[in-house]
């Protein structure tokens, strides 16, 4: 098995004016958690996580520390968390982007990337480390798919 068939090299990808309302509606369509942001050479800057985006709907008291573990005393409606994403819904994803934990070269071997998706990323920048731009993009899902016999 090659390694060109455990990732993608055609992908969702944000630019950094993209808004949070646009890098979400991709998530939706595309059923994906993290989405790379990329500058106009095509260099990777940044990952768009929707872990970072709920981290931006909670009140910050939840994430400081140990946080307040029971937060049953807030509304129990759905509509404040959703006036807190329309509060964020225009902002550019650069405000949310953050340095990829992990990144895969393009050679990297089958075990090195089922390794990567070990130490727990979900989506895996593939990267060429002479130009820094993104090549591709290793998903669980298609990791998974290219191991499981059909």
């Amino acid at each position: 098995m090659s390694t060109a068939t455990l990732f993608r090299t055609s992908f969702r990808q944000l630019a950094p004016t993209d808004t949070v309302a646009e890098a979400a509606a991709l998530m939706l369509h595309g059923q994906a958690t993290d989405l790379p942001v990329v500058d106009a050479k095509g260099k990777l800057v940044g990952m768009f996580k929707l872990q970072r985006l709920y981290a931006n709907l909670l009140p910050k008291a939840v994430l400081i520390g140990t946080g307040v573990p029971d937060l049953r005393f807030m509304s129990d409606s759905i509509d404040e968390v959703r006036e807190r994403m329309a509060e964020i819904a225009q902002l550019p994803v650069k405000d949310f982007m953050v340095k990829p934990d992990l990144i895969a070269a393009p050679d990297a071997s089958p075990f090195e990337l089922v390794h990567l998706l070990y130490r727990g990323a979900n989506n895996i920048p593939v990267v060429d480390p002479a130009t820094g731009r993104l090549v591709g993009v290793v998903a669980t899902h298609d990791v998974l798919a290219a191991l499981v016999p059909s």
